[in-house]
């Protein structure tokens, strides 16, 4: 997830970590094979914008998947990394560029001198010219978007005039609280983009393992990269699945399913995501790809119209897979409509318009 949405996403949910805030309650390390590890946070809207990674122990080195947000997590990720093992970290693998799976890699390097941060060619230059070029800019947007908040709970009403319950005041004191704490920790984050790119794939044999690293098409971002243990029957699958409610913030609906395809064929037991818990079937996955499908084709039907994108994007209603994802918990919905249906529809239209704005990370 990228910060621009950091906002929308503390406001939905109640954070649990912050800047400086990481407790051993907030995750678990999860034994998916032998040397194969998971850093995975407990509860995956408690922890929106935080992401997974997985920590995979070679005979001589490790590979780490991922590194994180805030700079407390990936100093918590990498102490308990020296809790398994003291073997050094030689690749970094950046499954994509959203800050939530990059920021921490600076943190690693200054750990692990010498470490290879590997990515696809697209996600270098997303990270770039996406994440760290406009962050400071996104960061001060931010900022200066808390003076309304505070404005909410001094008039006990929000921009709509709707009246501010208690439950609602407690969220919103708390995302404040931890806003103003966690837009300074960002600011300092140690950028370091991949020294490593692919195209396509790239093995990496570390004794008796093999490590695939593979580029199956384009889905949740231009770059999306995953990591394939075939002996250990172990797939992590960055953003490309994502649990319990998908992230499709700038995605390609169109092409997602196929890609979504391409990785259920392969052969493993065991998919790892980046946000939620490890997945034992393919049934979350074909969910998923459903959803895109129809995402893609009611948009298409919506974009025939003449109609501007945004009265077009009225015209989807996605209420019936909202209630097959969230059903009747209430935060769930909230992040239906913030993280699918705001986010995809209206890219979508523009997708099946053919027009320029939605294709800005196209695939080289």
């Amino acid at each position: 997830m990228k910060t621009a949405a950091l906002l929308i996403a503390a406001l939905l949910v109640p954070l649990a970590a912050s800047a400086g805030r990481v407790s051993n309650k907030d995750y678990d390390i999860v034994t998916l094979a032998e040397g194969v590890h998971g850093f995975v946070w407990r509860d995956p809207s408690a922890q929106v914008i935080e992401g997974n990674a997985l920590f995979i122990v070679n005979e001589r080195d490790v590979v780490v998947v991922d590194t994180g947000l805030m700079p407390a997590s990936t100093r918590r990720m990498i102490e308990e990394l020296r809790r398994i093992t003291d073997k050094p970290v030689s690749f970094v693998v950046n499954t994509h560029w959203h800050d939530d799976h990059v920021n921490g890699n600076g943190i690693y390097r200054d750990a692990y001198p010498g470490v290879a941060i590997v990515a696809h060619s697209n996600t270098r230059t997303d990270h770039i010219e996406q994440t760290i070029g406009p962050r400071q800019a996104n960061l001060d947007k931010n900022e200066a978007g808390l003076a309304k908040y505070d404005e909410w709970l001094a008039r006990g009403t929000d921009d709509s005039g709707k009246p501010i319950d208690e439950a609602r005041r407690k969220r919103i004191v708390d995302f404040l609280a931890s806003a103003r704490a966690d837009i300074p920790a960002l600011r300092s984050v140690k950028d370091s983009p991949a020294d490593v790119t692919i195209d396509s794939r790239l093995v990496l044999e570390r004794g008796a393992r093999t490590i695939e690293i593979l580029h199956l098409g384009l889905g949740n971002t231009r770059g999306d990269l995953v990591v394939f243990l075939p002996k250990e029957r172990i797939v992590a699958t960055g953003d490309l699945l994502v649990y319990p409610i998908p992230f499709m913030f700038g995605s390609y609906y169109d092409t997602w399913p196929e890609t979504l395809g391409k990785l259920s064929t392969l052969p493993a037991d065991t998919l790892f995501l980046m946000h939620g818990a490890p997945q034992k079937d393919r049934a979350y996955l074909e969910k998923v790809q459903a959803l895109l499908r129809d995402i893609a084709a009611r948009s298409k039907v919506a974009a025939a119209t003449s109609l501007s994108v945004e009265e077009a994007a009225k015209q989807v209603d996605l209420k019936d897979w909202q209630s097959r994802f969230a059903g009747e918990n209430v935060m769930r919905q909230r992040e239906f409509d913030a993280f699918v249906a705001q986010a995809a529809v209206p890219r979508a239209i523009r997708q099946a318009r053919k027009e320029e704005a939605a294709f800005t990370q196209q695939v080289r």
